[in-house]
């Protein structure tokens, strides 16, 4: 797998002894596409830290395999001087370094719940990945990360040996059909806890003290038989080809869905990211779908809900950016199965923020807690029994100079030992009803659901 000549050419032309001994070595070198397909398609089954990120309408996707470095816990400042510091140790042969990913992860919602399905995932966690296969329009490489410390020129053989092993993993045979669940749900109970819940929210916003609250739910089912993540991400892939499917892999717990909503994106000193809020079902023919978006457009409920993720986003980002553009309007943005409110906002970053801060700014935002956002978060805390772990947290990627993109951990789902745990949630503003809210969290749980069998058994 390894280009022998050009590996000892690039480490040939480092000057090793002078090297700091926390200095990281970064080789990447293209692959063919078959390469990319097959290795992906063995390691992602693989029990070791790993995460995969593909974007289909824009032909970007990469996997990260098991973890060579990671930033420790703390506040955006001291992150920033971490990775500042890093950058003069690392040492690649990619003339893209600064723009390709490499530190992956992410972060939990701030939940007061500390439930043990999630006790592989980190309250935060970003690592360099000791593989990174990546695949850019119809180019595709794999970059190797190692530490300095394990090299010298008289080794080489041998690291690139150690190196190549890196890629060996025998998957168990895994099902590759449509997966099928077994379990039992009680709609009307959930229905009645359900209620209980947005009235209970309705109050608060009656009384003045939220105007939004996103409350969410989840389902609980049982897997028959082991499943290849592969398929089930191609799946996703091919029916929500317009959103961002992801894969976190810990150990025997996998965060996986297709997320309609970036938290931001940074490249060339610009921030770009979207309002997403206010939903609606598509229709069965060309002209419902068109009335639904009308509706839509013409609701004040959702019109209202989406305007307080814009407002927000918006005070935000006024004090760390110049010259924000963001549309006036919302506009409707169309998914395989629901409908959205949607805005695009852009703005040029100031020269000293830096994307942790970011991160702290807008995480999470009202699309996915509420406003105002401590009153929200208390809210989320007394009336949800269940710690959202990764659900409605940050999933993505950045570089080492300010560039990266995030989306929010919503349509998603955690697998572990056997147990399938979907997720859904919606903004209770005033005017919401409990049914409605109900049936669209129904709607959004579909894009999980709709990758498996017999996913509405037993209902009894």
């Amino acid at each position: 797998m390894i280009d022998r000549k050009e590996f000892i050419k690039f480490i040939s032309s480092l000057r090793l002894k002078e090297l700091s001994q926390e200095s990281v070595i970064s080789y990447t070198q293209p692959i063919l596409e078959n390469d990319y397909k097959s290795l992906v398609a063995n390691l992602v089954n693989s029990h070791e830290i790993s995460f995969y990120w593909c974007q289909p309408n824009e032909t970007f996707s990469f996997f990260g395999y098991k973890e060579l470095f990671s930033f420790p816990f703390g506040n955006s400042t001291l992150k920033n001087k971490l990775l500042t510091e890093f950058t003069k140790r690392f040492y690649s042969n990619s003339p893209h370094r600064l723009k390709h990913p490499l530190f992956v992860g992410g972060i939990k919602f701030p939940s007061s719940k500390n439930d043990s399905i999630w006790k592989n995932f980190n309250t935060e966690k970003w690592f360099i990945p000791k593989i990174l296969l990546l695949r850019i329009n119809d180019e595709s490489f794999i970059t190797f990360n190692f530490p300095v410390t394990i090299f010298n020129l008289e080794n080489t053989d041998e690291i690139i040996d150690s190196l190549t092993a890196e890629l060996k993993f025998n998957s168990e045979r895994l099902n590759d059909s449509e997966p099928e669940l077994s379990g039992k749900n009680s709609p009307d109970f959930e229905i009645l806890n359900w209620s209980n819940k947005i009235n209970n929210a309705l109050k608060k916003i009656s009384d003045g003290k939220l105007s939004k609250v996103v409350l969410a739910r989840y389902k609980d089912l049982q897997f028959i038989e082991h499943q290849n993540i592969l398929s089930l991400l191609q799946r996703l892939e091919e029916n929500f080809e317009n959103c961002y499917t992801f894969a976190y892999r810990n150990g025997d717990s996998v965060f996986l869905g297709a997320s309609p909503e970036k938290l931001f994106k940074i490249s060339d000193g610009y921030i770009e990211t979207d309002a997403l809020a206010g939903s609606i079902p598509r229709g069965t023919n060309i002209e419902e779908d068109e009335n639904y978006a009308a509706e839509l457009l013409h609701s004040d409920k959702n019109i209202a809900e989406h305007k307080s993720v814009v407002d927000f986003i918006l005070k935000q980002l006024t004090p760390v950016t110049e010259k924000i553009l963001f549309d006036s309007q919302p506009s409707i943005k169309k998914y395989k199965n629901i409908q959205h409110l949607y805005a695009q906002i852009r703005a040029r970053l100031k020269q000293d923020t830096n994307l942790f801060s970011l991160l702290e700014l807008l995480h999470p935002t009202p699309a996915v807690c509420g406003t105002p956002k401590s009153e929200a978060l208390k809210t989320i805390n007394d009336l949800e029994e269940f710690d959202r772990g990764m659900y409605a947290g940050v999933l993505g990627w950045f570089s080492l100079e300010n560039e990266g993109e995030f989306i929010v951990g919503i349509r998603s789902a955690l697998l572990k030992e056997g147990l399938l745990r979907a997720f859904a949630g919606c903004g209770i503003v005033e005017g919401s009803e409990s049914l409605s809210e109900f049936n669209e969290t129904e709607l959004k749980l579909r894009p999980i659901l709709s990758l498996f069998t017999n996913e509405t058994i037993n209902k009894s």
